[in-house]
């Protein structure tokens, strides 16, 4: 992979998780407070407004594709100056990964699911969990973001310097 792909997939990367960081931000902030307050009536009157769309056409396909792009890089990745970078984006990512595959397949369905109002009493408790999980997922696609920017750097500097040389070479002619 040359330096140049390298850097505009790690910055992808980075845009990916930032976009996936602010998503769940909003939702934090705006949505999910409201859930836990007369949770049966809050999650009803959000099933009712989801009707034609749901926050998984925000996420999907490009908070997929940015953790694919980190698992990318950590593989193809053979300098060593970003190998501790993109390991250490790797592994939050794979933690980010799990932790997101338990939200949405165990936390969504018990708010969201066909069930969910038949029972009531689950509604907070689970209201809750999501709260406390999505701050963990926010921490992670930050810190993952974090180590990808990093590396993100490492690769921007070397491309400045190598344009700058280039640039006293044409000065010089």
């Amino acid at each position: 992979m040359t330096t140049r792909t390298q850097r505009l997939l790690t910055l992808s990367a980075v845009l990916g998780l930032a976009y996936w960081f602010f998503g769940n931000l909003y939702e934090t902030v705006v949505i999910s407070p409201n859930w836990i307050e007369d949770s049966p009536a809050q999650l009803t009157r959000l099933n009712q407004f989801f009707t034609n769309t749901s926050p998984t056409l925000y996420f999907v396909p490009l908070t997929p594709l940015a953790v694919a792009l980190v698992w990318l890089l950590w593989w193809r990745n053979r300098d060593d100056t970003l190998r501790a970078d993109y390991r250490r984006a790797g592994v939050a990512s794979l933690l980010l990964t799990a932790l997101n595959a338990a939200i949405v397949g165990l936390i969504i369905p018990r708010l969201f699911g066909p069930e969910a109002l038949a029972h009531p009493e689950h509604l907070l408790p689970a209201a809750w969990s999501w709260n406390g999980l999505n701050l963990v997922r926010m921490a992670l696609t930050a810190t993952t973001a974090w180590f990808l920017f990093q590396a993100f750097r490492k690769l921007d500097r070397r491309h400045l310097s190598d344009h700058s040389d280039d640039l006293r070479l044409a000065r010089r002619r």
